[in-house]
């Protein structure tokens, strides 16, 4: 039970104080603090987002609409392509994504997210070892 609950408090620390209508499209990522050569880091990125959900209609048809949603997200390690995620809308608003990263040399991190709409949401991290 604990395990399952660590990731929303994480989720929450990361959201407090974030006025969310007034943030769309801010990028955090959070690294561990002690990063060494060779380690396998996990990454935390989250992006506010309002992540319009499709609907249907009482036949079950889709309402057609162009729906707003992160449909992308690219991770660059020192501009150098490490993994691209292709996304539905079934994922909530404010979308936080963990991953692993293995970090060989100090370097900078970007994760850009892309919605529906044609927009690019851009957020940086430096990775230094300590």
């Amino acid at each position: 039970m604990h395990h399952s609950i660590t990731p929303l408090l994480q989720y929450s620390k990361l959201l407090k104080g974030i006025d969310t209508m007034a943030e769309v499209g801010r990028v955090s990522i959070r690294l561990p603090s002690n990063i060494k050569a060779g380690d396998v880091i996990r990454v935390r990125s989250l992006v506010i987002h309002p992540m319009e959900l499709v609907q249907r209609d009482k036949q079950g048809s889709l309402i057609p609409k162009n729906y707003n949603f992160i449909h992308t997200m690219l991770v660059r390690y020192d501009g150098k392509e490490v993994m691209r995620v292709e996304a539905t809308q079934a994922i909530s608003q404010n979308p936080m994504f963990i991953f692993p990263l293995k970090v060989d040399r100090p370097g900078r991190l970007t994760v850009t997210f892309s919605d529906t709409t044609g927009k690019s949401y851009e957020g940086n991290a430096e990775v230094k070892f300590t």
